[in-house]
């Protein structure tokens, strides 16, 4: 064989909601693999139509604000890779096919990624091995390792408190540090069309925008250090089920849920605050909501398949059908309810709804509409700018009943909801008008 038809080895950094390059375990464990090995290092990334494309109960997959936010999200990484003298390619196929292509111009020595959160990517992964490559998955979006729980993830403790007592019973135990960006080898552009700049001018340009609310790892910390800077960490737990405003929650979801910024950093930033203007129940409590998202990671993984069925991970009966009218009324934010209404109605103009919303229409469609939970999930999927498997599905289940949560639901007194964090109707009569 001549010298030229010789494919050069390379090791494949599979990047899937972890779009930045600090702080990134599986980005970092492919750099030492190449270096190890004398292999390129290729990121890559996948368009996968069962996830752009496809549709569940009716409703797409990836809804148009999502979509603009990975955009963003994985323009920006390319333009920090290409800063390090690597790029990013893309492809629009399945895992498989993807691989597939890239196997075409190199050997590929393995494939390095996020450790998988849903079904759908352990499968994915379990594809990977059958297909003959070798596969190393690390925990990239949690504040904790698993070696570091101080329980065997079989015995995850069923509950969000116990979780939390068990962790922060163990004082010895804390977020890793986080990394560096690694040293990257430079990377030719891919061998097929970027597919790229073609989507990012998608239909979903058209959609409203939360102003503040842009793709990719600069525009997550320059929103951050403005929150921090503003103080409002120090009144975070007094400001954040309202139902807008500026600096009112903390919005790091859709950063975190893209991969833009990680757990571990903000984690750090807050100890970091809590040092130079003192620690209260307000900086405390955002720590604590990184601890739900942590939880919930976890419960995805041991719940599986079983997160996903109307019965979930519980296995409770529960009562909740797929009423087409009701549903659609929920959809429209025209159920009569005035604080659903115009919850639902923010959602589907912007991609954003608050977090005490999030669970007054959860509590709606399940108990006043008598729908099942998962068709609420799902809408939840095809709309939200900050959609993350295991938090999406954990806490529809959780308040469906069939989750973890010790009382069996919750029910919300939607009146006295809207009294309390909307006393003046400023937010309702936004939307409703």
């Amino acid at each position: 064989m001549t010298a030229d038809l010789i494919k050069p080895q390379a090791v494949v950094c599979l990047l899937r909601d972890t779009l930045r390059l600090a702080d990134n375990p599986a980005l970092v464990a492919a750099a030492r693999e190449a270096q190890r090995l004398q292999a390129l290092l290729i990121p890559l990334t996948c368009l996968q139509p069962n996830r752009w494309a496809a549709e569940q109960f009716g409703f797409a997959r990836a809804g148009p604000a999502w979509q603009r936010f990975r955009m963003e999200s994985l323009l920006a990484l390319k333009a920090d890779l290409e800063q390090q003298g690597s790029t990013l390619w893309t492809a629009e196929e399945t895992l498989s096919q993807a691989l597939q292509r890239v196997s075409a111009s190199v050997e590929v020595c393995c494939v390095v990624t996020d450790l998988p959160l849903a079904t759908e990517e352990r499968l994915e992964n379990a594809g990977l091995v059958s297909n003959g490559y070798r596969v190393i998955a690390l925990e990239s979006a949690e504040l904790f390792d698993e070696a570091q729980l101080p329980f065997a993830l079989s015995d995850l403790p069923s509950t969000f408190s116990k979780f939390r007592k068990a962790v922060e019973k163990k004082h010895t135990l804390s977020p890793a540090a986080p990394l560096a960006v690694p040293r990257l080898s430079a990377l030719h552009k891919q061998p097929w069309p970027d597919p790229l700049e073609y989507l990012a001018q998608s239909g979903a340009q058209a959609l409203q925008t939360v102003s503040h609310l842009r793709g990719g790892r600069e525009a997550g910390l320059a929103y951050w250090q403005g929150y921090l800077e503003s103080a409002a960490l120090s009144h975070y737990k007094e400001t954040r089920n309202a139902f807008e405003g500026l600096y009112q929650s903390s919005y790091l979801s859709p950063w975190l849920s893209h991969g833009c910024l990680s757990a571990r950093e903000i984690w750090a930033d807050v100890l970091a605050y809590e040092a130079q203007h003192g620690a209260n129940d307000s900086t405390y409590w955002l720590r604590f909501e990184l601890l739900w998202r942590e939880f919930f990671h976890w419960y995805s993984r041991v719940s599986d398949a079983t997160l996903f069925r109307k019965s979930g991970p519980e296995a409770r009966e529960v009562a909740g059908d797929r009423g087409e009218k009701r549903l659609q009324r929920w959809v429209a934010g025209a159920t009569g309810c005035d604080i659903v209404d115009a919850s639902m109605r923010e959602l589907v103009a912007t991609g954003w709804m608050s977090n005490r919303a999030r669970q007054l229409v959860a509590s709606h469609l399940i108990y006043e509409s008598g729908l099942d939970w998962r068709l609420g999930a799902a809408f939840f999927e095809a709309h939200l700018v900050d959609y993350d498997v295991a938090s999406n599905w954990g806490n529809w289940a959780y308040i469906a009943g069939v989750g973890p949560d010790p009382r069996g639901g919750r029910v919300f007194n939607l009146e006295q909801q809207a009294a309390r964090y909307d006393p003046e109707g400023v937010y309702q009569r936004r939307w409703l008008s």
